[in-house]
């Protein structure tokens, strides 16, 4: 198992929302709240209070301002690293409802300390919102928030990549529910459904 102190969990909360209409931080199922069950699972796989990012203060939790305004994603790591002093940053966001977290502590505990990024891929499907990113990329971030070139996949440019492969996911989540987020009305109404997969 890796030292707890080297990986600091932190959960996007910027997303302004536009597709969906509404705060994602209050989203829930089953009469509770993505954000809270999430904080939970990640303050037990790693032991250490997550960090919210993002600019809007929510009710019970602290959260750090996003140091570069509009950068999306890119920038809450950003500012993950630029608060802390961790090896890692795991990053994910607030409104991912059917986190397992039997799979992100079999990520956890195979995380190896030389790679720059570790990620589950699904076929051609990669998960950005649900990986591990060394601070050794601090000095890339900051010069993709510079030029402006915001998506986190450009990270993976020449860099020391580990996959979580598909064979090691369905061990611990056949359905793939892990990695289902809320981005539309239409995520919102598929919550019910796939409540009753997650629970089987």
């Amino acid at each position: 198992m890796q030292n707890r102190k080297s990986v600091i969990p932190v959960i996007l909360v910027g997303g302004k929302g536009r597709r969906l209409g509404k705060d994602k931080t209050n989203l829930s199922i089953n009469g509770e709240i993505i954000l809270g069950r999430t904080f939970s699972i990640l303050e037990r796989v790693f032991a250490v209070e997550p960090l919210l990012i993002g600019d809007k203060q929510i009710n019970g939790f602290n959260t750090i301002k996003d140091v570069v305004k509009d950068a999306g994603p890119l920038g809450g790591l950003y500012t993950a690293f630029f608060n802390t002093e961790e090896q890692f940053v795991f990053l994910t966001a607030c409104d991912m409802p059917f986190i397992n977290e039997q799979l992100l502590m079999y990520m956890y505990g195979n995380l190896d300390k030389s790679v720059d990024i570790y990620i589950p891929r699904v076929g051609s499907y990669i998960e950005l919102l649900f990986a591990f990113y060394n601070r050794r990329l601090f000095t890339k971030v900051k010069q993709s928030i510079e030029l402006k070139e915001f998506p986190l996949r450009l990270l993976l440019r020449n860099s020391k990549v580990q996959y979580l492969k598909e064979n090691e996911i369905v061990r611990f989540d056949r359905e793939l529910t892990t990695f289902f987020n809320v981005n539309t009305k239409e995520d919102e109404a598929k919550l019910g459904f796939l409540a009753k997969l997650h629970n089987k």
